[in-house]
């Protein structure tokens, strides 16, 4: 159920909309859960030697369970939320709704975007005819991770006609940053630094 009205401001126009084609969209959590299986085979058998030997305290062994939630979980929640997930590029932003009980939303001011690119996957190519995911960094998407802070960026997953909207959404992202640093009234006409040739010879 799309509820992006929710969140837009009043006088903000929604350029782009769209959502996950389905199958990429699910089965990306079954690819998850591929990493679930091996607490599960680790578990299970666990699980059965402790069975054998008539120790029903096995049953408590968590790296089972553990295996059990991820793999079946994962696609189970990509199904259920799915009809939620809603994105929206903006004249100031790009929306996330998302959300399995209630609707989350999260945003990403024009301004605040540092990177972007478009990717297109196995399971895009497997089962959509033509889909991909759109990935974009802000200075603040970075994480903990093994070797210090990595990039987490924001995604606009499996959509449709990924290249598409990537051109689209560098338009707009250039327009309005521009309107950002130079508002209408104080752009001059021309730039005359803008065309200048830079004589690699003279460069130290």
């Amino acid at each position: 159920m799309r509820e992006l009205d929710k969140v837009l401001d009043e006088h903000e126009k929604v350029f782009w909309e769209g959502k996950p084609n389905f199958w990429p969209f699910f089965f990306s959590g079954i690819a998850a859960s591929l990493f679930g299986i091996i607490f599960l085979v680790a578990g299970a058998f666990v699980l059965v030697q402790g069975l054998k030997s008539g120790n029903w305290l096995f049953l408590l062994f968590p790296h089972f369970w553990i295996g059990v939630v991820i793999v079946f979980g994962a696609p189970i929640y990509k199904a259920l939320v799915y009809k939620h997930t809603y994105y929206a590029i903006t004249n100031k932003r790009v929306l996330f709704q998302t959300g399995l009980i209630g609707r989350d939303f999260r945003i990403i001011d024009f301004d605040q975007i540092t990177n972007a690119e478009v990717n297109v996957g196995v399971l895009d190519k497997l089962f959509s005819r033509d889909s991909g995911s759109i990935l974009i960094s802000t200075a603040g998407t970075f994480g903990q991770g093994k070797h210090g802070r990595i990039a987490r960026p924001y995604v606009l997953s499996n959509i449709p006609d990924p290249y598409g909207v990537f051109k689209f959404f560098k338009k707009v992202s250039h327009a309005v940053k521009t309107d950002i640093q130079y508002p209408n009234k104080y752009r001059p006409k021309s730039n005359p630094g803008y065309h200048t040739a830079l004589d690699p010879s003279k460069v130290r």
